[in-house]
């Protein structure tokens, strides 16, 4: 897994060495050329020479090399391309590998890739044996076809794990022994088959039934039920915050370790090209949308399930649910943190003024703080700086926080994680990640070029997939033990219906006349939740069973957390922006220019300074682009020297006049999306000339007013 990442960091790095020159187009397939600055290699002979004394000198210090890197391609051209029989740079090489085998499984089957991989190895093996070598022995196809096999198996184990014929295996195991000699891919495909057999044994042994009607399956969920006391039960008032924040922490981790990562690709979790399927086609993702959706069920039944209860009584609830927040925070644990947020800031909850009135100014201070991280400004870019920073660190940092007691009690806490050497890992909020690929999966098209798949995309993609196996890895640093008791009182908790949790928040509150219920959210976001929920589909929460246990009603991406408050609802402490959604959270923009149809990706056109405004490139801006790598896109698109980038700069097109883009910033948020997404791409020298005419414009305008004026 950290071999996964290694790649992706190597080739990001080389990338600043090397700059697009054009492209190369064959049969079936589009390669983006490069030219990369290496340091010379001193050939054996040179270095004898020196060392005999000749007089002998060497002024060459650095070399360009020429890269080609597949951009498009028929399936099976990027299939060849994983055993290339000229490799020009492993690094590349090693990168289309892993962006392939991450993402194959949007346009081919592993049954056509072994196809194509086995045939392969067999003409390779054909020529080998009647001495056609092909242009360079040195690059032995045979073996690399046998390497990513290897690899393959290693990394992406589910794709074999089919219980109880293990077919794709066991093609894997008779194509070995019969066509590889030295038998080494045969005795790792049978040590496989035999692991993968002895986990599905112990799968079945470990199977056991639970009164809600939960099947469980994996040894960490069985430990819950182990040695529990029905004698015993919990309620949320005896439970204390550490121990709440810790087992949902525990929960969280344990689903977040098993998601697949390609189950987040957007044409999965949209489910494009998957008419018929069931709704298992991502269901690890599913398992970690109905365990989000339980937390914010969970916070919505513990404040309204008593309707005779007081106002102080919900206050302490709501605060104390604040202090588990403030507890997963330090956790790192942000996919129940985001998840109490989203069920405190639902619709039934968020109306309750008189009782938000009443939270003590420190808890209010503490909430508004948390809401902060999730903001939906700039793309939620707190949140996002928040996971670059300590997504793979050991503790959580709160030092900016604003929140005195705050700052200070977690700085005590982090400082005694320290003393006694316990680490933390990380939870991220899954919705961030969904919303970037299912936003890269709408703006990039899925092939180019008379039908090609597009592997840029798929290279895009893999960027993020990538970060979540990271995080994956720091995952594992936890080390809670699950309380059985609190898994049962956590199962058993009643969830409520949207009517029924509305009608109880009208019980503690009653509307006033002039009000009626808020309606279920706008026709957006209703189409919106509909799209992200299809892979969910089998029940709607409004007509689900009370029960959140039953399997119905974890079908649904939760809706409880798009609040629809009137401002005259809002509580006095509260505030008003701070309310967000759930993991149905994917918005679109609401600029009325379609190129921002996307809240992490936009089209522009850029014009070259002093050309028609009608000769212009479209160009893809991501959120991840900043400014000096989109002025070298752009060069290169317009056959300019991108060596020069430096003395250029992009400006946008405005009604009243232009808007420069930051040099060093980032440009997806540096744009003004209110307006058309037309820019410039102007030399800096330029500048002074355009001021001086923009000058003389200014001058002769004022002088006709003066002159219509005195007529």
């Amino acid at each position: 897994m950290l071999r996964f990442l290694a790649v992706l960091l190597t080739v990001h790095l080389s990338g600043e060495n090397s700059r697009e020159w054009g492209e190369e187009k064959e049969d079936g397939v589009i390669y983006t050329v490069s030219l990369k600055k290496v340091r010379h290699q001193t050939t054996t002979t040179s270095l004898q020479k020196l060392t005999h004394g000749e007089n002998w000198f060497q002024p060459l210090q650095w070399e360009t090399m020429k890269l080609r890197t597949l951009k498009a391609g028929t399936v099976e051209r990027l299939v060849e391309n994983l055993a290339p029989e000229d490799v020009e740079d492993q690094d590349t090489n090693s990168m289309h590998l892993n962006v392939f085998l991450a993402t194959y499984r949007a346009f081919t089957t592993a049954d056509q890739v072994l196809d194509i991989l086995f045939r392969r190895y067999k003409e390779y093996k054909e020529c080998r044996r009647r001495g056609e070598n092909g242009k360079d022995s040195r690059h032995d196809v045979c073996r690399i076809i046998q390497s990513v096999l290897c690899i393959w198996m290693d990394i992406y184990q589910d794709d074999f794990d089919e219980p109880p014929a293990y077919r794709l295996l066991h093609r894997v195991l008779e194509f070995a022994e019969a066509q590889m000699s030295d038998g080494e891919l045969a005795r790792q495909t049978r040590h496989k088959l035999d692991r993968l057999r002895r986990s599905q044994a112990l799968k079945s042994q470990q199977k056991v039934s639970v009164p809600n009607g939960h099947h469980l399956t994996s040894s960490e969920d069985v430990l819950f039920i182990e040695n529990s006391d029905p004698d015993q039960p919990l309620d949320f008032d005896t439970i204390s915050v550490q121990t709440m924040a810790d087992q949902l922490t525990y929960m969280d981790a344990e689903l977040f370790k098993k998601v697949v990562p390609h189950h987040c690709l957007g044409s999965v979790w949209s489910r494009r090209d998957k008419k018929g399927k069931s709704t298992t086609d991502a269901p690890t993702v599913k398992a970690t949308i109905a365990q989000f959706n339980a937390v914010s069920f969970l916070v919505i039944a513990t404040i309204l399930r008593n309707t005779c209860s007081s106002t102080e009584d919900r206050v302490r609830i709501i605060e104390k649910w604040v202090d588990i927040a403030q507890e997963c925070r330090i956790l790192k644990n942000f996919s129940s943190l985001k998840a109490i947020i989203s069920g405190l800031q639902s619709n039934p909850i968020y109306r309750l003024s008189e009782t938000w009135a009443a939270v003590s100014k420190e808890k209010s201070e503490e909430y508004e703080e948390l809401c902060t991280i999730f903001s939906e400004e700039n793309n939620q870019m707190t949140w996002r700086e928040i996971l670059v920073k300590e997504g793979t660190a050991k503790y959580a940092d709160t030092s900016s926080t604003k929140v005195k007691h705050v700052r200070k009690e977690s700085a005590q806490k982090i400082q005694a994680q320290r003393l006694s050497g316990v680490m933390q890992g990380t939870v991220p909020y899954l919705g961030t990640f969904l919303t970037d690929l299912m936003m890269l999966d709408t703006a990039m098209p899925d092939t180019v070029d008379t039908n090609l798949i597009n592997f840029e995309k798929k290279k895009k993609e893999f960027e993020v997939l990538a970060q979540i196996q990271l995080l994956q890895k720091t995952a594992q640093n936890y080390n809670i033990v699950p309380e059985p008791s609190f898994k049962a009182w956590f199962d058993s908790v009643e969830h409520l219906r949207y009517e029924e949790s509305y009608r109880l928040s009208c019980e503690v509150q009653p509307l006033s006349d002039s009000m009626s219920p808020p309606a279920q959210g706008s026709r957006k976001e209703r189409s919106l939740r509909k799209r992200i929920s299809r892979l969910f589909s089998t029940s709607d929460w409004e007509t689900s069973s009370a029960n959140s246990n039953t399997s119905q009603s974890e079908d649904r991406v939760s809706e409880t957390s798009m609040p629809d408050s009137p401002d005259s609802l809002v509580p006095e402490k509260m505030s008003a922006s701070s309310s967000s959604s759930s993991l149905t959270s994917l918005e679109m923009s609401t600029s009325p220019y379609k190129n921002y149809d996307s809240s992490s990706n936009c089209v522009i056109r850029v014009s070259l300074s002093g050309e028609s405004d009608n000769i212009y490139k479209s160009v893809l801006l991501t959120h991840q682009d900043h400014t000096p790598g989109v002025i070298k896109s752009l060069m290169s698109k317009f056959n300019l020297d991108a060596e020069e980038a430096e003395e250029y700069k992009l400006v946008q097109k405005l009604p009243d006049g232009e808007l420069q883009i930051p040099d060093h910033g980032n440009c997806f948020y540096a744009i003004n999306q209110s307006v058309e997404p037309n820019f410039i791409l102007r030399k800096k020298s330029e500048e002074g000339e355009l001021h001086r005419k923009s000058k003389k414009r200014t001058t002769l305008r004022k002088l006709m007013e003066v002159v219509s004026t005195q007529t």
